[in-house]
This record gives C-alpha cells, structure tokens and sequence, in this order.
C-alpha cells in the first residue's frame, strides 16, 4: 500500500457521486409527485458506518406519525427515519455503481495491517468522503428546486448507529429550528429509561 497515493485519491471530490445523487434524488421525489405521495420527510440511507455502498430513500407523511402531537414520543416518531413508513431501494442506479466503483479503488489501493473490526484512518476517511458527497448531492437536489418550496425534512440517516454525519446532515440541510427540534429529541445519542435508541427522557 502507497499510503501517500492513498491519501491523495481519498482528498479528491467525488463530483460526479455528488451529482448523481442529486439526479437521483430529483428522479425518485419527481416519481413520487406523479403518484400523488406527499411527504413531510425524505432521507437517504447509503448503508452501513463501514461499508457505504448503496442508497435507499425513505419518505414519511404526516398521518404516517404513529401517535398524535400530544403523545411525548411524538418527536421521536416524527425525526427517526428508522419509524417511517415508505422505503423505497430501487432507483440511484447511477450514484450505486460510482459508490462500487470508488469501493473497489479503495481495495484496491488499501492494505490493513492485522485483524479486528476497528476502522483505520484510512477506512474512516473513505467513509466520510462517500458521506459527505451523499449530503452534497442531497443540499444540491434541495437547491435545484427538487422538494419545490416546501420546507421538507431531510436527512442523510444510518439505521441502527449514533453516526455524526446524521446529526451533521440535518443542521445542514434543514432551517435552523428545524435543526433544534431535531436536536432535542437524538442531539445526545443516549438510552433512556424507554429503551429506544437515541431518544432521551424528558
């Protein structure tokens, strides 16, 4: 392993990553819009913190909430995409095979010295840099106009995982009051007394 010629390729923008993701976002809403789906909530799920390798999109309604505003889980309801109601995993045929390919390279380029499941900095940085294209291609379908002017949460989300870039994608894709309520409700990351990851008592 080159680990200089690896660092390099890991700095390197993922342009055309970031654009498909943003086709692919403008597809799939425009899909739903002809189906006459409305949504309060899309997100994007590339899979798992050590293994980024494909996009799902997840949508919820408001009457797809599962208890009323009144109820103290009603937050957690509303912002945990892991309780929405509509995931879709066709479509992102472009973003999926750009996700393979920079995965190969990266195997291709990267050796790990000994066992274990602990990520090395090479494995973080890869990581962070499909991520991060993810939520460019994201903020750049939101601007593009593809969620019209209605203020839909969005969301770059990994099931299962107290992962930054879940927190990071929301405080940049979302108004800043938004982002608080968010923020009330997983800003933490902690187990409550409920025993729903995430949430905290109030």
């Amino acid at each position: 392993m080159d680990p200089e010629a690896l660092r390099r390729w890991l700095a390197e923008p993922h342009s055309e990553l970031i654009t498909a993701v943003a086709e692919g976002v403008r597809a799939h809403v425009a899909t739903l819009k002809e189906r006459s789906i409305g949504f309060y909530g899309y997100a994007l799920l590339p899979g798992e913190p050590y293994d980024v390798h494909s996009l799902v999109a997840v949508t919820n309604s408001e009457s797809d909430i599962k208890v009323p505003r009144t109820d103290k889980l009603y937050r957690y309801y509303r912002f945990s995409v892991d309780e929405w109601a509509r995931w879709d995993h066709e479509g992102f045929t472009a973003a999926n095979a750009l996700l393979v390919q920079a995965n190969q390279r990266f195997a291709a380029m990267h050796s790990k010295a000994g066992a274990g499941y602990s990520m090395d900095e090479f494995e973080v940085a890869h990581t962070e840099a499909l991520l991060e294209a993810v939520v460019r291609g994201l903020e750049a379908a939101k601007s593009a106009g593809a969620f019209d002017d209605t203020e839909t949460f969005l969301a770059v989300w990994i099931s299962d995982s107290a992962h930054p870039i879940m927190c990071e994608s929301v405080r940049r894709l979302n108004p800043a009051a938004v982002t608080s309520e968010f923020m009330a409700e997983f800003g933490s990351w902690a187990i409550g007394n409920s025993g729903i990851p995430g949430r905290v008592e109030k």
